[in-house]
This record gives C-alpha cells, sequence and structure tokens, in this order.
C-alpha cells in the first residue's frame, strides 16, 4: 500500500486532506486500504516525516499541519472570504463549545453551522451527524488517527464534495492557548514543537515519541511514496 504524500499544500476545494506523523502513519496503514488512500491527500505532519522522506525516500516534501502555525489560518481565512458553511467535530462537549467560542472571536464571520463533541454514544448518533454535515461546506475533524479518516471517508461515500481536514488535537490545543499562539515563537522556529508537547503531554506522549514513532516507521515507512 501506497500513501502519496503531497510536496506542498495547495487549497483546493472537494479534496479531503489529513495529515500524518509517525503514529498516524501506523494507524492508518493498518486500517485503511490501498483504494481509502487513493481518496484523500496525505501531507506530513511533523518534522520526523519530512527528515524520512528526504534521508530514505528521496522526497522533499513540506511540513503541513493543521494548526496556527501551519494551514488553520489559511482554511479558515477561506471560509470567512468565500462564505463557506464550517462544520467542527472532535474533543470533549466542554472543548468543542469553547474552541467554537475562539474561532469565530479569532475570525470574524466565520459560520460555523454545526460542532459537536468526537464522542458518539450510539452508531445511529453517528449516522445522524453524517446526515447533518451533509449540506456544509467544510469539515474539520479532530477525533484521532483511523477515526477521523473514517469519518471523511464515510462523508464521500455519502456523495460529499465539500472540503475536509483531519486536524488531530489542534482543537484541544486551541482551547488550551485560549485562541493564542500554543507553541512560543522559536519551538516554532526551530521545529522543536515535538519537545514542547513532550514537556506539556509527558504521560501520553513520551511513549508514542519514543516507542511508537520509530516502530510504525521502520514497520510501515515503506507506505511513503
Amino acid at each position: 500500500m501506497k500513501m502519496k504524500l503531497e510536496q506542498r499544500f495547495v487549497l483546493q476545494s472537494g479534496e479531503c486532506c489529513t495529515f500524518i506523523n509517525p503514529f498516524s502513519l501506523g494507524v492508518v496503514s493498518e486500517e485503511l486500504d490501498q483504494r481509502e488512500c487513493e481518496r484523500l491527500k496525505f501531507y506530513t505532519d511533523g518534522i520526523a516525516i519530512v527528515l524520512y522522506a528526504r534521508l530514505f525516500k528521496n522526497k522533499r516534501v513540506e511540513r503541513v499541519s493543521f494548526d496556527d502555525t501551519s494551514i488553520a489560518p489559511v482554511v479558515f481565512g477561506d471560509a470567512v472570504t468565500n462564505h463557506l458553511r464550517v462544520c467542527l467535530v472532535g474533543g470533549t462537549p466542554e472543548n468543542i463549545v469553547e474552541a467554537t467560542r475562539l474561532l469565530k472571536e479569532k475570525y470574524p464571520g466565520l459560520d460555523i453551522v454545526l460542532s459537536r463533541s468526537g464522542y458518539f454514544d450510539s452508531e445511529q448518533e453517528r449516522a445522524e451527524f453524517l446526515d447533518q454535515a451533509m449540506t456544509l461546506d467544510v469539515l474539520i475533524v479532530g477525533m484521532g488517527a483511523g477515526k477521523q479518516e473514517r469519518i471523511l471517508l464515510d462523508m464521500q461515500d455519502k456523495g460529499w464534495s465539500g472540503s475536509g481536514y483531519t486536524c488531530g488535537g489542534y482543537l484541544d490545543q486551541l482551547v488550551q492557548a485560549k485562541g493564542g499562539d500554543y507553541y512560543p515563537d522559536f519551538i516554532d522556529r526551530y521545529h522543536l514543537r515535538w519537545l514542547y508537547r513532550i514537556l506539556k503531554e509527558p504521560r501520553r506522549l513520551v511513549a508514542r515519541y519514543f516507542v511508537y514513532y520509530p516502530y510504525y516507521l521502520l514497520k510501515f515507512g515503506k507506505n511513503i511514496g
């Protein structure tokens, strides 16, 4: 199975984009088949995949993440300019309410029509959400690797033609930063975002970065194309 990495981000309507790091590379490789991967645009989320692609695949790609240091302002700015209707799904019920408020404050005129947590009590509730989202233009999904890609693929299966983006933990980061910059300038400038996140969330991220990242890169790096 191959995941074609896009070299750089170009905003284009009607596409579903996801952003992979070594951890999500492993999860997506295990949960999606080749045909499903071909329906998504893959971008490199983090310096680890960028370096891996350059060193072992002879492929020059840029880091593209759905956060405020990368393309989130581009996507939300375009939604405001073109009067697009936006849907957010992800995080806890409390966080998604606050994230919605902060985004509307940060991007005046942003039309967030639908927002809800990433936790569904039943398959019926999930199906009802997909039906509600069908009429919207932009879908931002922060539900963790595998689950967020599946939402976008299920929307495509239903005939949705809007623009979809996975966003990982962006909505939670937005709330933690109270709408401001999550990363200090020098952290972003010197590509130390991974270290900053470890310092903020050591219990959750130490094993991911130092165990799962190398394991998934060794096991599934061949899938990067």
